[in-house]
């Protein structure tokens, strides 16, 4: 990653938002992600201060916690996250929980609460996601049917209340999974999440700026030195994954072996071969044998 263009970006989210003048960039990006759900495009209105910003190299915490606006003055809260575990669901669940608590004061209502969108950007990719991006919401459904509804509740007086649109929202971004395949402005942030490249065919009117800002030259030594050991940091986290998904690996390959063994020496052992010979074809120990033919014996 050290030899690529620009700044991996998940680094370079907090490096832009250090300089009001860059916040153009993070704005495109979540607004064309938020765009494929059909909200408008949104401004950057004011950070968090949260413990997740003060943690810059404790990569289990959030890389931004963002106050977002729209032209209609919604406020939305935007988290921004990468993740190292194959828990990083849970993870994104727990913080935005978190974040909705911690933006409401002592003194103020919980109908207060801001919509949180959640977004994780996943340098590793599961065997079960096939595609770079997913989205998740909570919808409410009326019982056997499947279309979506407004909550609508009365008080003894039938006043209606219509429950807004607060539920947090969860975009998924795996990015091992693009496939280079550009065709839309989403396709341009991907790639170059991907690969810390700027292609020169790219259309987004702030990729220019987003290849001047990222250039790793561009950065003073100190700034280049704090950014080799966020790589680092980045590493380390990528081999504890892949040392904990190899050990998963064996551990099911031999819980896979066992079960083999069992239900070999079961048939064997239906076949009225002796405890000692499917002991020695096996390598079950005899008194397990002897347990498992009691159990097939009928009574």
């Amino acid at each position: 990653m050290a030899d690529k263009p620009l700044i991996s970006f998940d680094y370079a989210i907090k490096y832009i938002l250090k300089n009001k003048g860059d916040y153009e960039i993070i704005e495109r990006f979540i607004s064309t992600l938020l765009q494929t759900q059909g909200y408008p495009p949104v401004t950057i209105n004011a950070l968090l201060d949260s413990e997740s910003n003060k943690e810059s190299f404790d990569l289990k915490r959030s890389i931004a916690d963002l106050v977002v606006q729209d032209k209609d003055d919604n406020k939305y809260i935007v988290e921004i996250e990468r993740s190292f575990t194959p828990n990083f669901l849970h993870k994104a669940c727990f913080n935005s929980s978190r974040l909705i608590v911690d933006s409401i004061s002592g003194n103020q209502d919980y109908t207060s609460i801001k919509k949180v969108f959640h977004i994780s950007l996943l340098y590793f990719a599961t065997q079960t996601m096939k595609s770079p991006l997913y989205h998740g919401q909570t919808i409410f459904h009326e019982i056997d049917t499947t279309h979506p509804v407004n909550v609508k509740i009365a008080n003894q007086g039938l006043i209606m209340f219509e429950t807004p649109n607060v539920f947090p929202e969860y975009f998924i971004i795996s990015l091992p999974r693009f496939n280079d395949q550009v065709q839309h402005e989403l396709d341009e942030w991907l790639y170059m999440m991907k690969h810390s490249e700027v292609l020169p065919s790219f259309q987004s009117p702030v990729m220019k700026k987003v290849a001047e800002r990222l250039a790793v030259i561009h950065m003073s030594n100190e700034e280049r030195n704090t950014y080799f050991a966020y790589l680092k940091e980045a590493v380390h986290s990528q081999d504890v994954l892949l040392a904990a998904s190899e050990k998963g690996k064996k551990e099911g390959f031999e819980k896979g072996l066992e079960k083999g063994k069992i239900e070999v020496a079961k048939a064997l052992l239906q076949s009225g071969q002796t405890i000692e010979f499917v002991a020695q074809m096996t390598g079950l120990d005899e008194k397990r044998l002897t347990v498992l033919k009691d159990t097939q014996k009928t009574p």
